[in-house]
């Protein structure tokens, strides 16, 4: 296992499930794993920052040609799939993406995939991450990032509209500053990237009950994770809030609506 660090979410068998679920959404969403914007050649190599299940880089190996190598980075293995059952054209390894790359990983890579890091950059400075990126690509490579527009959302209903109110007051409260993902196109336009999408949307309607509920699902885990970051007077804050969620939980039977905004990226590296 790799050294502790401060991830907010949780790395359990159903946070993973989580995971999974959101990879089904966001597929659901795009209508593809790789953007067809990108061209594929066979002797490519693709890297993903973040990969947590590797359920994204799973997928795309068993829609790509073989000789593609297809390299998951993640700062924990937690929930990476056992070894044996690894296709042959993939490799899982640890590696913090918030410092520079090892010489070894330097420009080596035709694409590097990124989705969902908006709760991994607290308070961090959003270009170390995409400096990390731009030093793994060769020239010429593609960024390809997903991410979850967390002040941008799609409410219904007066108990997740009171939930979302009480829910961002204790965001404030701990620091989860989500309004970094507003200025990301303009960030990687800074680093030398031609921008060639970007794009805020709101999910169809046909999918904003998986997100509502791999939301309230993550929302869980973040209050989880809130609490080994307060004192001791605050925890009880956090505990009702906790209650409302279980509560908000019960409703999503009466077509209640708790949605992020997807944001779509892709930008390739000047040559």
């Amino acid at each position: 296992m790799t050294k502790d660090d401060d991830y907010v979410l949780g790395r359990s068998i159903s946070d993973s499930i989580r995971l999974d679920a959101q990879h089904l959404l966001w597929k659901m969403h795009t209508g593809y794993e790789l953007h067809p914007g990108i061209p594929v050649t066979d002797d490519m190599k693709i890297a993903e920052v973040g990969t947590g299940t590797a359920v994204w880089i799973f997928d795309l190996a068993r829609k790509l040609p073989s000789t593609i190598r297809l390299y998951g980075l993640d700062i924990s293995d937690a929930q990476f799939p056992i070894r044996k059952l690894w296709p042959k054209n993939v490799n899982l390894d640890t590696l913090d993406s918030l410092t520079e790359p090892p010489a070894s990983l330097a420009s080596q890579f035709d694409v590097v995939h990124l989705r969902m890091w908006a709760s991994n950059l607290r308070g961090k400075d959003t270009m170390l991450l995409i400096n990390h990126v731009k030093s793994l690509l060769k020239p010429g490579g593609y960024i390809q990032w997903e991410e979850a527009d967390l002040v941008h959302q799609y409410v219904e209903g007066p108990k997740a509209e009171a939930f979302e109110r009480e829910i961002n007051e204790m965001f404030d409260k701990v620091g989860l500053d989500y309004s970094w993902v507003s200025r990301l196109a303009d960030q990687i336009r800074q680093v030398n990237f031609r921008m060639i999408e970007a794009e805020r949307k709101t999910f169809d309607h046909d999918l904003k009950h998986l997100c509502t509920n791999t939301y309230l699902l993550a929302l869980r885990e973040i209050l989880q994770g809130i609490k080994g970051l307060l004192g001791s007077q605050s925890l009880l804050s956090v505990t009702e809030l906790e209650l409302h969620l279980y509560q908000l939980t019960l409703e999503r039977a009466d077509g209640i609506i708790y949605n992020w905004s997807p944001v779509t990226l892709l930008a390739q590296k000047n040559e």
